[in-house]
């Protein structure tokens, strides 16, 4: 079920949100380790909805690739430029194929998710895969989604649904951040307060240093495949 909503919608969640979420250097890392240790060290990486460069940041920094950023707004472009990233405004101003296609928390907030699918297959080459890090299950709904821009949580059997329609081959499909899932049922019971308590800058620390480790560890004996605050995704072209 998509949730409606009159905000212009973007690639971004807004730059304070982007800002905020750079203090999560543990969960940012995972983000991405989680596409290399899957995916190889792809050469043309392609981060899709970059928002400020925070996990391209990480490409370079970790794995020594420099990947092209697709960004659409022009204060994340600012920040892009700043960071020294090539940055282009579309998946169809890319010359040629690329390796991997990465995108982190982007696809909720485009309405038509299915054309921009597309395109990431569109754009792939032979060997080429899609990496996708999305917010999971439209019963974590809140205010909060709404606020950001959201236009749905992802449920499995939707990404699938979607894939097939696109003709994209899923390897795969499971949550992640089980741990996640119930500081999300928090959230929705108690309400998001960034001034102080859950989804403040002390409280994002606090679940990066001591609670997101453990969720990790959780995901690797299994919960990733019951529950967690987000999906992951891995597609080629058939």
């Amino acid at each position: 079920m998509k949730k409606k909503h009159s905000k212009v919608v973007t690639y971004y969640s807004g730059l304070e949100e982007l800002l905020n979420t750079e203090v999560m250097t543990n969960y940012n890392l995972f983000i991405v380790n989680l596409a290399m240790n899957n995916l190889g060290h792809n050469k043309q990486v392609v981060d899709f909805g970059a928002g400020i460069g925070t996990l391209s940041l990480i490409f370079r920094e970790y794995f020594s690739i420099e990947p092209l950023c697709i960004e659409n707004d022009k204060k994340n472009r600012d920040y892009l430029l700043q960071r020294k990233f090539k940055h282009l405004n579309s998946l169809k101003a890319i010359n040629g194929s690329v390796d991997l296609i990465f995108s982190s928390n982007v696809l909720e907030h485009i309405a038509d998710d299915i054309s921009v699918l597309k395109e990431m297959s569109n754009k792939l080459n032979a060997n080429g895969k899609i990496y996708l890090y999305l917010p999971a299950k439209m019963m974590l709904w809140t205010s909060l989604d709404e606020e950001l821009g959201h236009y749905r949580r992802y449920e499995i059997n939707e990404l699938k649904s979607k894939c097939q329609k696109v003709g994209l081959n899923i390897e795969k499909l499971h949550y992640a951040d089980s741990v996640g899932f119930f500081a999300s049922l928090a959230m929705k019971i108690f309400g998001y307060n960034k001034d102080g308590g859950i989804g403040s800058i002390s409280s994002l620390k606090f679940y990066d240093k001591w609670l997101f480790p453990i969720s990790k560890f959780l995901d690797t004996i299994g919960l990733k495949y019951l529950f967690g605050k987000n999906v992951v995704l891995i597609a080629t072209k058939k």
